[in-house]
């Protein structure tokens, strides 16, 4: 029976690849807050600074749970 690659197997045969995604997305986040608290609240950019806040978040935590996942086995 063959082993066939799976999803999980190329992600983490390209963890130095989602290492450096994973600082992009960590440096758009700390833009984001530093723009968060530059603009003035009730603004259009001030909104679009926490959309971008949680967006960026969010990609974060999913790419360093599959680092993470990969780092484990």
């Amino acid at each position: 029976m063959s082993h066939a690659p799976t999803v999980f197997d190329y992600v983490c045969s390209n963890a130095d690849k989602f290492a450096m995604l994973l600082a992009f997305e960590c440096l758009a986040c700390l833009l984001s807050i530093l723009l968060f608290f530059w603009s003035e609240p009730g603004t259009a950019t001030h909104v679009v600074s926490v959309l971008n806040v949680l967006g960026a978040g969010a990609l974060g935590v999913g790419t360093a749970a599959l680092l993470t996942k990969c780092h484990r086995n």
